[in-house]
């Protein structure tokens, strides 16, 4: 033992090593909690070694690095096992200690066998100078191999290596086990000197610069510093791995300013590190300028980074739900890009965060409400906010509060822009954030900026359009710019003649949305398929997109009352009231001029969608689709029961005929009733 350190005395050593065993965790069985295993290329970690009720022998309980490939989470017949990190429902499962698991390796092994295969093999140079068996080919064509031999004798000059790359390598460490380090359990009993392999990995790589241990088997971040001791490196990307331990010895800890301080980009995805964890490794990279950490189910941030060289950021992959969650950031000085991809962002800032369901790990939200300090990102030029959940564009009208010098901006898959065309988008976007030169990966030009500004003062004009004079500050205050824009192309048109609307109109989702009201009272018999009228009615009601088609609206009505689409059919009930004539039938001449049921679709043919409309229970074609027939609303209501029986005035319905074409093409309120009706025959 004593040879562990030499020139250390017993006492020396056994104040290191005790607290280092209790981390290790140096069971004698060969599997511990947190320990990291691969099967067949699936990495995970052990988090339970037991018995399982109902079974005999011992069992692993592995949380997957996949998510997806397990049977459940830790909760096995209503029986809580352990938990695990991650909190997707099929992310751990149970596995016997006897199965063939792949071997781990050590860092300088898995290097020799990547970039020096020759080595461990003598001949291996001379097998890739010799020609091949078989002539290689391609699309039919054989091709001549020229200067692979090059390639691999230079790739085997580690002194040269500048890049390496050793993702799923199984790497445990500095050696084939965790804990197999300059000052690992094996070398105990060796005569060994630590500055040996440190000085060794300085001479084999001496160039190294890039350096990727994603997705391994590294368990102590004691091992990821007797790596990187004595290389050059800049970059280190250490995604997809699972840390059980953070701490090093404390002559170790003297050095890791030296080890990590020089290191400019550092890769943390998918680690699922606690933020405080990450504030910890963090304070040694003195010089760090880039940091990813997506993918590790954050939902604040409680404390801004150590480091102040910091330019990007990648957050992508969380569970923030506002950019007010991120208030501690803007105490980073330098910081320019900001990338928060596929988080559940939708709005700046809030006034309480609620329940994140979908992660369990959150404890205490920051309540972006309770600072006191204006929230500003004085130096932020680039923001990605794409794939999040931003449905009103209230959102992108006061970016410029938070991210004042914002120059490029991408805001695209969001649900705001899920029923606009693309233009429409680009340009409500753009004429909101002036400042921006780049909007969604293009660049914008001059007269790009002009349109989008006329067209959105245009739409602010038919906003105000619709309210009473009055109103039109509190509409204005969700159009910030309206002065600004007013001073460079001049005021736009408004014209309060109409009515005045009692809900504001602006692009929001909401404002996209029609409230279907579905009744259905005919049901098929489960005996003979034949109608039963008379049951009570059932009303249901959802809302969707106007820019849905016909298909879509049966299928959703279909889900709803579990019948077929093909078997359905929907009525509009408009409301309105058409006039007819008083003896209208079939023998007359005019009862066919209008049109018949086998002709229920427009002038644009049956694959492009139509309506009709019913009177007295016989389709007929609307001649107009936006007025109908010219009839009034209010002069229906002021006829008795006995005149609507002799068909001066009928209720108007409109049939949603199959078709591609929207339905909002005809619906024009933001409320339908809609009339379900199952049809036996489909034709």
């Amino acid at each position: 033992m004593s040879q562990f350190l030499p020139g250390s005395d017993a006492e020396e050593y056994a104040e290191i090593a005790q607290p280092l065993r209790a981390l290790m965790k140096l069971e004698t069985s060969d599997f511990y909690i947190g320990k990291r295993i691969s099967l067949g290329g699936d990495l995970g970690t052990v988090r339970y070694v037991g018995n399982v009720v109902g079974t005999q022998h011992d069992w692993l309980g592995i949380e997957w690095d996949d998510p997806t490939r397990g049977k459940h989470n830790g909760t096995y017949n209503d029986h809580l096992y352990f938990q695990c990190l991650n909190p997707q429902p099929f992310a751990a499962s149970f596995i016997r200690s006897t199965r063939k698991f792949d071997q781990p390796k050590g860092f300088m092994e898995a290097i020799q066998q990547k970039y020096a295969p020759a080595s461990l093999d003598p001949n291996y140079l001379l097998g890739i100078l010799m020609e091949p068996d078989e002539p290689i080919s391609i699309s039919g064509k054989v091709v001549e191999e020229i200067g692979f031999g090059k390639i691999a004798e230079r790739q085997a000059m580690l002194n040269e290596l500048q890049i390496a790359i050793l993702d799923r390598a199984c790497i445990a460490g500095y050696g084939s086990k965790p804990w197999f380090s300059p000052y690992g359990s094996e070398l105990l009993d060796k005569d060994f000197n630590q500055k040996d392999p440190i000085t060794r990995f300085g001479k084999d790589l001496p160039k190294v610069q890039f350096l990727d241990l994603g997705q391994n088997l590294l368990e102590l971040w004691t091992d990821v510093t007797a790596i990187c001791e004595g290389l050059q490196i800049k970059m280190l990307r250490l995604n997809g791995n699972r840390f059980r331990g953070l701490e090093v010895p404390s002559w170790q800890a003297a050095t890791l300013d030296k080890v990590y301080g020089d290191i400019e980009e550092l890769y943390l995805e998918d680690t699922l590190l606690t933020w405080y964890q990450v504030l910890f490794l963090t304070s040694h990279f003195h010089r760090l300028q880039t940091l990813r950490l997506a993918s590790n189910l954050f939902t604040d941030i409680p404390k801004c980074l150590p480091t102040t060289n910091l330019t990007s950021l990648d957050l992508s992959y969380n569970c923030f739900q506002c950019i007010g969650c991120l208030h501690n950031l803007t105490s980073l000085p330098l910081l320019e890009k900001l990338f928060l991809r596929w988080n559940q962002i939708d709005r700046l800032t809030c006034d309480t965060l609620g329940p994140v369901s979908t992660c369990q790990r959150l404890s205490n939200p920051t309540n972006c409400s309770t600072f006191t300090e204006p929230m500003v990102f004085k130096s932020l030029l680039h923001l990605d906010v794409s794939d999040n959940l931003i449905s009103s564009f209230h959102f992108i009208s006061h970016l410029l509060t938070l991210v004042p010098k914002l120059k490029s901006l991408r805001i695209s898959h969001n649900p705001l822009f899920v029923t606009m065309t693309s233009d429409e988008s680009f340009m409500l976007t753009l004429a909101r954030v002036g400042s921006i030169q780049t909007l969604n990966y293009s660049t914008i030009t001059s007269a790009q900026r002009l349109n989008s500004e006329l067209y959105y003062l245009n739409q602010i004009g038919v906003t105000l359009s619709e309210y009473p004079a009055e109103k039109a500050a509190d509409v204005l205050t969700y159009h910030p710019r309206f002065v600004e824009l007013c001073n460079l192309h001049g005021e736009p048109t408004v014209n309060r003649e109409g009515t005045a609307s009692s809900t504001f109109l602006d692009n929001t989702l909401g404002s996209r949305l029609i409230t279907f009201i579905f009744s259905f009272k005919s049901y098929p018999s489960p005996e003979h398929g034949a109608l039963v009228d008379g049951r009570e009615e059932t009303i249901k009601t959802i809302r969707l997109p106007r820019s849905i088609n016909t298909y879509y609206l049966k299928s959703e009505v279909g889900r709803l009352f579990s019948i077929q689409p093909m078997h359905l059919r929907l009525i509009w009930e408009t409301g309105e009231w058409d006039p007819v004539g008083l003896s209208l039938g079939p023998e007359d001449d005019d009862y066919w001029s209008v049109g018949s049921q086998d002709s229920a679709y427009d002038g644009e043919g049956g694959d492009a969608g139509g309506f009709a409309s019913s009177v007295d229970g016989n389709s007929l074609i609307g001649e107009d689709q936006e007025g109908g027939y010219g009839g009034s609303e209010d002069e229906p209501a002021a006829l008795g029961d006995e005149e609507k029986e002799k068909g001066k005035w009928v209720r108007r319905e409109v049939e949603l005929v199959d078709g591609t074409r929207e339905v909002g093409h005809w619906i024009e309120g933001r409320e339908a009733n809609v009339r379900v009706e199952y049809r036996e025959k489909v034709y």
